[in-house]
């Protein structure tokens, strides 16, 4: 009796129990109301209370439903034969039953016996909430192709069978522990948790190799025997329907465990924590999902915290749509190698195919961490024997090959053919139509060709740093820092061409990939021996966390190049704290420096000058000049010119003319600093001293290769300054600007749209009627629309132009077309009340007041000043001539009540505007068809001292009313006739226009006569414009 589980004494008891009471709830009762000890009765029982009950236990085993669980079924057996030496053992087909190992929310695993083959084995068996039948029959499918596959690291599947309608899977049984629990024992090395990881990543590739998918990849699943080895167990069978869903948990603010699993019924499966975004969605998962999977558990493993949140499923899944993990602490005394991180990092993409191709190519640079580490500490214990024997060789040996010879060998994987031919591959993919022949084909040329130069540069420098280190030609230490510098370099081209090899670019990606080659770092910067020696170096001990960190800032700098403006902002976030933690000062600028480049960009401009300033300090604090120096004069230029503050930019542009002074700014650097002075020059309103400046920032620039970005800015600015008083030369700057955006952006580059856009704007302001102006804007909109993949303000501002532009050619259907083209993108890129909404119904009501479709007129001249009118303010004169047109067109549906009441509001405003003549003709006119010829002398009086050009083209409105009035009046003079045909010889209104006014007016035919009106003469202009 020693070997009683009391723990299955006790379920057997209750079985009985049950069993009895269930048999007398059949039968008739009188209970009276009372609760009976013996119904009631549930006290642990003895082992004679259980020897007592036992003479009917085949009554009570006849009695128990056959739809209780197996587990109970076999707690009963085993209780039966231990207690009383009689029953079979519980079996699942031939294996006989000995114990359950554990029990999940796919199934129940058992330790069993196979007595034919005299061997332990885990018996999985699904549970039956779990699967339907076809469900069924792809695990078991699953299961007989693992069942084939035999590998040193993959638990062995032996058979597949069915137990009781549910299948069941046997197995190799492994004596240990899992690398879960193996890793909460103690802290481990990160060499035996990366060997251990390896083993288990073999087992996965072998499988996958089977065309096998795990799909719940865990520490808790990867099996540490006795003797060491490691296996990776439950493949294939975690899930239980090929039915995918996306994640939807009732627990989305709960913090998510090791083993927390979706278990919507029917739902996909799989352990949450480890999931990549592509399963949690319910797309289609493959050997790539289960890379991620293996990422996330080794991240973990090492750096004892997730890459990604586990606050809750909603922020996991927040993190996981940015796609951007953080990156490891570096703290602590056994520190992994950092090498192992950037390795992890690609596996852990948020899409498939920027992951590695496959486990095989994951694990091959994971054991190349180890066998880097391996020679290094041989070459160490070896350095003394080939002391040693070096004079013999020296004396025999062949020439040796010039290692300088080959330095293009290190851009291997960096940028070389098969590089270069990937990114053509994947940059020939965007665009299509119009765009495949125009700014995608030129924009992915000039990528290619930016990025050939560098190289070209970089192997030249590399070759020289090379040459005087080999002849001792240079201090030894600064040819460290030389190398250094290169390889930082060529890291970031690296980097850049993994950023543009990832999927999801776009044609508006392109344009911001021509502009990320443009600004790559020249390298001859590396020659810069007080730039290279100004910064106290790391200590050796965080000498590799600074590298990668580093890199990681100017991985950041990248995607906020390319546009991806929100995961550069995430990456910079997570740097800034990393070099936080790790403590070495210079680096915690750099990473300052850049968030608040990246906050900038995103919109938080006050934030981002903010974090500026604490850039600044602690460059200055680390003697980090350079660095002090390119911020200081970046933060002037965002006081100067978003900001408007002279105040503060004065006082940083002082300082960052002293930092620059300190360092021996470079050519583009006192470019920046003259336009920065141009900027506060033109703030403070000395136009001479911006102009000045300018040019001043002009000539450093055209001299300086490394300024072209710059440029068309430079020139652009100084064009838009001297307009004001030379058109003609504002307009050949325009034109230089333009010319210099082609060479460094290209024609078809949306920067070089927006100068198109400012010289067809210069050129309209010489001459309204110039041609070339509407094939500027026409080129503007087709490039912006060609690279900014959806609307743009950049379009918008295109096409109200042309609709202006079509009008004042009398294009009447033109001009409607590009206001609704105009505010179908207004409605997709401008909320609602957007003061910009009020241009596009102000075109359009001119475009039916022209037609004489008064009606539709007035509404679209009501919606635009909504719009207008409480942005802008009830005085702006843009508003005060939109009240005045709308009195026009109340005027002219003869709504005359509503006119006055407009009227009443615009006069008080007008009075002193120049829409105070157009109030007053607009009075009198009312007047005069209300009857009231005094009053409308009155009203027209107020002009009558007026000069025909302060009339404002209002010149035959006056003639006429003032020669109807005095006409009415019995007043008529030769002279007010004379002005009324000089007016009309010269007017701008079509016959039509002057007819439907006459007609407004109640003229009749003797004053038509008096008035020399009879019919309006063929002679008179054609031209059309507005009453």
């Amino acid at each position: 009796m020693a070997d009683v589980n009391m723990g299955e004494v006790l379920q057997l008891r209750r079985w009985q129990q049950g069993a009895r009471m269930s048999e007398r709830a059949t039968q008739p009762q009188q209970l009276n109301g009372e609760v009976t000890d013996e119904h009631m009765r549930l006290d642990t029982p003895t082992v004679d209370d259980v020897e007592r009950d036992s003479a009917d236990d085949d009554a009570v085993f006849a009695a128990i439903p056959r739809k209780a669980s197996f587990e109970h079924r076999r707690v009963i057996s085993n209780a039966r034969r231990k207690l009383f030496g009689r029953g079979k053992p519980a079996q699942i087909g031939r294996y006989r039953i000995q114990r359950r190992l554990g029990v999940g929310g796919m199934g129940e695993v058992y330790l069993a016996h196979d007595d034919d083959l005299g061997r332990q084995v885990a018996i999985k068996r699904v549970l039956g909430s779990s699967a339907n039948e076809r469900d069924q029959e792809r695990l078991r499918r699953e299961a007989r192709a693992l069942a084939r596959l035999s590998h040193a690291n993959v638990v062995q599947v032996y058979e597949v069978g069915e137990h009781e309608q549910r299948t069941f899977v046997a197995m190799e049984f492994v004596d240990g522990e899992t690398v879960s629990v193996w890793l909460a024992e103690q802290p481990r090395p990160w060499r035996a948790v990366l060997e251990r990881f390896l083993a288990a990543g073999r087992g996965l590739a072998a499988a996958h190799e089977a065309g096998l998918v795990h799909r719940d990849f865990k520490p808790d699943n990867v099996l540490l025997s006795a003797d060491g080895s490691v296996r990776v167990a439950d493949f294939g069978l975690a899930l239980a329907g090929e039915e995918r869903r996306p994640f939807l948990d009732d627990g989305a603010g709960r913090e998510l465990s090791a083993d927390m699993r979706l278990s919507v019924t029917g739902a996909i499966r799989g352990t949450i924590r480890y999931m990549p975004l592509e399963q949690l969605l319910g797309e289609q998962v493959d050997a790539r999902s289960d890379q991620f999977a293996f990422c996330v558990a080794l991240y973990e493993a090492l750096w004892n915290a997730p890459p990604f949140s586990v606050a809750s499923s909603s922020a996991r899944l927040r993190d996981l749509g940015r796609g951007i993990p953080t990156p490891p602490s570096h703290r602590g005394r056994a520190r992994p190698p950092v090498g192992l991180w950037r390795i992890i990092r690609r596996g852990l993409s948020k899409d498939p195919e920027a992951r590695w191709p496959d486990m095989g190519a994951l694990l091959e640079a994971l054991d190349g961490v180890t066998r880097r580490r391996r020679r290094l500490a041989w070459f160490g214990s070896a350095t003394a024997a080939v002391a040693v024997t070096v004079g013999a060789l020296v004396l025999t040996r062949e020439p040796a090959v010039d290692p300088c010879a080959a330095v293009e060998r290190e851009l291997e994987g960096t940028w070389d053919n098969e590089r270069r031919t990937a990114l053509e591959r994947g940059l020939a993919s965007l665009g299509g139509g119009d765009v495949e022949a125009g700014h995608a084909v030129e924009s992915r040329e000039r990528v290619l060709a930016g990025l050939d130069r560098w190289a070209s540069s970089w192997v030249g420098e590399r070759e020289q740093v090379c040459r005087e280190s080999a002849e001792l030609r240079v201090d030894p230490e600064l040819s460290r820092l030389q190398s250094a510098c290169l390889t930082r370099q060529r890291q970031q081209v690296q980097d850049l061409v993994e950023l543009l090899l990832a999927p999801g670019s776009s044609a508006g990606g392109l344009a911001a990939a021509v502009e990320a080659v443009a600004e790559l770092p020249a390298a001859a910067a590396c020659e810069d021996e007080l730039a290279l020696l100004g910064v106290k170096p790391p200590p050796l001990a965080i000498a590799d966390e600074v590298e990668v960190l580093r890199r990681e800032v100017v991985r950041a700098q990248e995607l906020r190049l390319l546009g991806r403006v929100d995961e550069g902002l995430t990456l910079a976030e997570q740097t800034e704290r990393a070099a936080g933690e790790l403590g070495y000062g210079p680096l915690v600028a750099e990473a300052l420096g850049e968030l608040a480049k990246a906050e900038i960009v995103g919109g938080s401009l006050v934030r981002g000058t903010e974090r500026m300033q604490e850039a600044i300090d602690e460059a200055e604090r680390n003697h980090h000049d350079y660095l002090a120096a390119d911020l200081w004069t970046e933060l002037a230029l965002r006081s100067l010119s978003e900001l408007d503050d002279a105040e503060a930019g004065a006082a940083q542009l002082r300082r960052a003319e002293v930092a620059n002074d300190r360092v021996e700014a470079s050519a583009r650097a006192q470019a920046r600093l003259a336009f920065a002075r141009g900027q506060l020059s033109e703030l403070r309103g000395d136009v001479v001293g911006a102009e000045l400046a300018y040019r001043a920032a002009i000539a450093q620039a055209e001299e300086d290769e490394a300024s072209a970005p710059e440029l068309p800015s430079y020139q652009s600015n100084l064009a838009r300054l001297v307009s004001t008083r030379d058109l003609t030369e504002a307009i050949a700057l325009s034109r230089s600007a333009v010319q210099a955006a082609n060479r460094a952006y290209g024609p078809q580059h949306p920067q070089t749209a927006t100068l198109l856009y400012d010289l067809a704007v210069t050129l309209r302001r010489s001459d309204p009627d110039n041609e070339e102006v509407v094939e500027l804007l026409e080129q503007a909109a087709q490039i912006w629309t060609q690279t900014h993949g959806r609307p743009h303000r950049d379009l918008a501002k295109a096409e109200l132009l042309l609709g202006k532009l079509a009008l004042q050619r009398h294009d009447l259907d033109a001009a409607e077309s590009h206001a609704r083209a105009l505010a179908s993108i207004q409605a997709q890129i401008l909320p609602r009340g957007h003061r910009d909404h009020g241009d596009t119904a102000h075109l359009l009501a001119t475009v039916y007041g022209i037609r004489g479709d008064n009606e539709m007129a007035l509404a679209q001249a009501r919606i635009a000043l909504a719009a207008w009118e409480p942005n802008y303010g009830p005085n702006n004169l843009g508003v005060l001539r939109l009240r005045s047109q709308i009195a026009t067109l109340l005027l002219a549906l003869g709504r005359l009540d509503d006119a006055d009441e407009e009227l009443d509001a615009l006069l008080p405003r007008a009075h002193g505007s120049p829409e105070f003549v157009a109030a007053c003709l607009q009075s009198t006119e009312l007047a005069l068809r209300r009857g009231q010829t005094k009053l409308a002398d009155a009203e027209l009086a107020q002009l009558d001292e007026l000069e025909p050009k302060a009339l404002g083209g209002h010149d035959l409105s006056y003639a006429l009313l003032r020669a109807l009035i005095a006409h009415r009046r019995g007043e008529l003079q030769p002279v007010m006739l004379t002005r009324l045909q000089q007016a009309r010889s010269s007017t701008p209104f079509t016959p039509e226009q002057i007819e439907t006014w006459i007609e407004h007016l109640d003229i009749d035919v003797a004053e038509r006569a008096a008035l020399g009106l009879s019919l309006v003469d063929a002679d008179i202009s054609a031209g059309a414009s507005t009453h």
